[in-house]
Formats: C-alpha cells, sequence, structure tokens
C-alpha cells in the first residue's frame, strides 16, 4: 500500500515538475536556443540525480524489488536523453565557433561568449559522466567523486568541483548578452544619425562645389575680359602716340619753314 502511495506521489511530482520546467526555462524571456537547451539539461540533470537517490532509497529498503529495476531502467535512458542534448549542445557551441574564426575579426565580446558557451558543454559532459559514475556506485557515498577534465570532461585531466549549469557566469552571461543588444542597438541609432548627417554634409558640398565651379568659370571669364580690355588699351596708347607724334612732326616742320623764310627773307633784303 505505502509503494502505491509513493508511485502516485511520484506521478503527480512528475506532472507537476514538467510544467514548472517550461517556466523555468523562459524564466527570464530568454530564446535563443543554446541557453534553453542547457537550461533544459541542468533540469533534467538534477530530475536524474533525485532518480539515482531515489533508486538507492529503494534498494536499501526493497533490495531486488520491481520499482528498484524500473528507477534503473529510467535513469539508464535519462542518462541516455542527457547524452544526445549534450551532443547537440556542442554542435551549438562549435558551430558558433567556427563562425567567429571564419570572420577572422576579433571581438571580445563574442569570444567572451564563446568561452563562456564552451564551459557550459563542458561542465554539461562533467555532469553526464558524474551521473554515469554515481549510477554505477549504486548507494555508495557519492560526494566523494572526483570529475576529471583537461580540455573537454571526455578526457583526461582534474577538477576540484563541478558547477551547475545555471550557476552565476552563465546568469551573468545573460545580462551580458542584453547589455550587448541594448548597446548594438543605441549604436545602430547613432550611426543611422551620423549617415543622415553625412548624407546632409554630403549634399551641401555639392551645391558649395557647385557654387565654386560657377565662381571659377566666372573668374575665367573675367581674367579673359580684363585680358581683351589690356590689348585694347595698349593699341589705344600705341595710337594716342602715333598721333602725338604727327603733331610734333607738324609742328616741328612748321617751325623749320618759319625758321626758313625768316633767313630767307633776311638774305632777300641784303
Amino acid at each position: 500500500m505505502n509503494g502505491l502511495i509513493k508511485r502516485v506521489e511520484k506521478i503527480n511530482k512528475e506532472c507537476v515538475d514538467s510544467a514548472d520546467k517550461s517556466k523555468q526555462l523562459n524564466a527570464d524571456g530568454t530564446t535563443d536556443a543554446f541557453t534553453l537547451l542547457r537550461r533544459k539539461i541542468g533540469l533534467d540533470i538534477k530530475g536524474v540525480k533525485e532518480l539515482i537517490t531515489e533508486r538507492d532509497e529503494a534498494e536499501i529498503n526493497m533490495p531486488g524489488s520491481v520499482r528498484t529495476v524500473q528507477l534503473s531502467h529510467s535513469i539508464r535512458t535519462a542518462i541516455q536523453d542527457l547524452k544526445g542534448e549534450c551532443g547537440k549542445l556542442q554542435k551549438m557551441h562549435d558551430k558558433a565557433e567556427q563562425r567567429y574564426l571564419k570572420k577572422n575579426k576579433e571581438d571580445p565580446e563574442k569570444l567572451k561568449k564563446l568561452e563562456l558557451t564552451k564551459e557550459s558543454c563542458e561542465i554539461a559532459w562533467g555532469h553526464v559522466k558524474e551521473l554515469e559514475l554515481q549510477n554505477k556506485k549504486r548507494g555508495s557515498d557519492t560526494n566523494q567523486f572526483i570529475p576529471r577534465d583537461s580540455s573537454s570532461p571526455r578526457n583526461g585531466g582534474q577538477i576540484k568541483q563541478l558547477p551547475d549549469l545555471d550557476h552565476e557566469d552563465f546568469i551573468e552571461l545573460i545580462k551580458t548578452d542584453k547589455q550587448i543588444d541594448g548597446v548594438l542597438t543605441s549604436i545602430s541609432e547613432q550611426l543611422k544619425v551620423t549617415e543622415n548627417i553625412a548624407n546632409e554634409m554630403g549634399k551641401a558640398a555639392q551645391r558649395q562645389g557647385v557654387l565654386l565651379d560657377d565662381l571659377d568659370k566666372k573668374a575665367e571669364e573675367l581674367d579673359e575680359k580684363l585680358e581683351n580690355l589690356n590689348v585694347r588699351l595698349g593699341k589705344m596708347l600705341k595710337d594716342i602716340r602715333k598721333a602725338d607724334r604727327f603733331m610734333i612732326d607738324v609742328i616741328l616742320v612748321l617751325i623749320l619753314l618759319g625758321v626758313g623764310a625768316a633767313i630767307y627773307g633776311v638774305v632777300k633784303r641784303k
């Protein structure tokens, strides 16, 4: 009877947890696929840990029971599902990293985000490894587990602890993403304003260019007119000089004639 009651309570809890899980995944309105999958993996990891705890308790109280076998099967299936989800999470990170490297353009914010998504993948794989070892221990002290890691939890090396997938670094990542989006939006608006100003300056420069071209053309025409005027003045001066010389020549001739006439008159009197 107690076993039946526990099973009913378990089914009820699973139904409630399923509804709560959907709320937790979209708790802050984040919709990007990587974040949603990471959160789902985090919740699934907690669910498997609870199953392992329940299986270990059932094995102590009812060793070899049908319930223990069912829980063990559920744990193995859940771990396999987690591996598939971790593989999808890893592919998302790898594709994002490839896109970043392909652009060959340094971006500190994007690089920081890639480092955090890489850490998400490593922690997720580390939790899967931990769950597999805890499942094999079957009731022993799981707190003594020490996950191993180098560049990825699937390889060698060692780390001191394995944080939850929703630890402060990832929460900070979400906040940083929102701040980045806000800054980018502001920059985009400022760029539009700058573009409009540049367009207006370009139009003004074109108008000024037309005015300057007109001024240059008029200056050339004025220079040409001045040059023609100088030529005409030069000719006029030459003509004036010619007239002056003619008058002088006439006066000299008249003087000479007068002098000659005077001389002739004097000579004739003698």
